[in-house]
């Protein structure tokens, strides 16, 4: 690993409330790291510079160098970044689509990765309290972790907790639904797992073949010593090795067989409990550290030094300077509509400074300008 430091990019901090993001701890402060902006970009800050690694964590661009942002994020680095093309941005996809503005992207699936793809596993659940020892090879409490569109419908019903109290079973739902990237949810316990005997993670079946979905409902399941009920999806699969990683499911009926199985068998359930033990070895913090450092000072490197990736840096600056123009004439526009409506006329348009107003033609001009300057770059690589 080099010296050369690598950004991470964090504009919008507000779930914060105030508090200095350095110092935080990933497992002492869990419940920050409850979405994907702050389980790919600060948690990751976090543990590498806990580990010694060069990082610096930014509000706003830095003017040169490596960077990674969310995927959510990419467009508005780039927009506010004084020379986008001397930026190298890698691109935390998490489950997002692909982010083609980046040069390269982080992914959770290993199926995802391909020429400009790094594949490097989701962070353990933070702050991880396993299942009780003294609760032995007892199934009572069966759970679900996660947010409500991404819950079977078959699994949401008041028939389906009635089903599971009739086995003598109990459901505990700690269920959310997302409002933003910027929020904390950390009232549903996600990271205890002491009385959770039977982790379920039901999938509504078109996100089955998903390729952006994480295995991370396995990985925490295997590191918190609970047996796993899962249904059908590529993640799953790909890590899968043996019936002793998790049990497979496609409906409610297929959970409560799947369930009455570890009830009744001891050696299974004891069996899964111990593969996962040895499985969750691979997803150990420690482990993903080094594998992000080999990931930013090695790989990203060697990837971007080449011809085609200088000249998308110079396609992207000249996409973020249109962005820009684009965003300034909608500003203009809105304001002169404002106040047109209001009657007063171009003077009551809010002037925030002396910069001279530009006309309707001078915004298409520059645009047209930087499209040109665009071209010429996509024909110059054709050569």
């Amino acid at each position: 690993m080099t010296g050369d430091v690598v950004s991470f990019y964090l504009p919008e901090r507000r779930a914060l409330c105030g508090r200095d993001p350095l110092t935080l701890h990933p497992d002492q402060n869990w419940e920050v790291f409850g979405t994907g902006v702050y389980v790919w970009i600060l948690q990751t800050f976090l543990r590498l510079r806990h580990a010694g690694a060069p990082v610096r964590l930014d509000a706003s661009p830095p003017s040169s160098g490596v960077v990674v942002a969310h995927a959510d994020y990419v467009e508005r680095l780039l927009g506010e970044a004084e020379s986008p093309a001397r930026l190298t941005i890698v691109s935390a996809r998490a489950d997002r689509r692909p982010q083609l503005l980046a040069d390269v992207e982080i992914v959770q699936n290993a199926s995802s990765a391909e020429d400009y793809e790094i594949f490097i596993p989701s962070w353990l659940q933070p702050g991880l309290i396993p299942r009780d020892l003294s609760r032995g090879n007892t199934v009572e409490e069966i759970a679900y972790v996660g947010a409500r569109k991404q819950l079977h419908a078959q699994l949401a019903t008041p028939e389906w907790v009635d089903t599971l109290r009739a086995l003598g079973f109990r459901w505990d739902m700690r269920m959310i639904a997302f409002a933003s990237n910027d929020q904390l949810y950390s009232d549903h316990r996600w990271n205890d797992y002491s009385t959770t005997d039977v982790m379920v993670a039901l999938r509504p079946p078109e996100l089955w073949a998903a390729r952006s979905k994480p295995a991370a409902k396995l990985q925490n399941a295997w590191a918190a010593g609970t047996p796993a009920v899962l249904s059908p999806e590529r993640a799953y699969k790909e890590l899968r090795r043996s019936e002793l990683d998790y049990l497979e499911a496609r409906s409610a009926a297929e959970v409560v067989e799947a369930v009455l199985a570890l009830r009744s068998n001891a050696t299974l359930y004891r069996g899964m409990v111990l593969n996962g033990e040895e499985r969750a070895r691979d997803y150990h913090p420690d482990r993903l550290v080094a594998r992000w450092i080999e990931a930013l000072w090695e790989e990203v490197p060697a990837r971007v030094d080449g011809r085609a990736q200088r000249l998308l840096a110079r396609a992207r600056r000249y996409r973020a300077l249109a962005r820009r123009a684009r965003r300034g004439w909608r500003t203009g526009r809105t304001a002169w509509s404002r106040a047109r409506h209001s009657g007063h006329g171009a003077a009551a348009i809010p002037r925030e400074d002396d910069t001279p107003r530009r006309t309707r033609r001078e915004y298409r001009q520059e645009v047209r300008g930087i499209w040109e300057a665009q071209r010429s770059t996509r024909c110059g690589a054709l050569v």
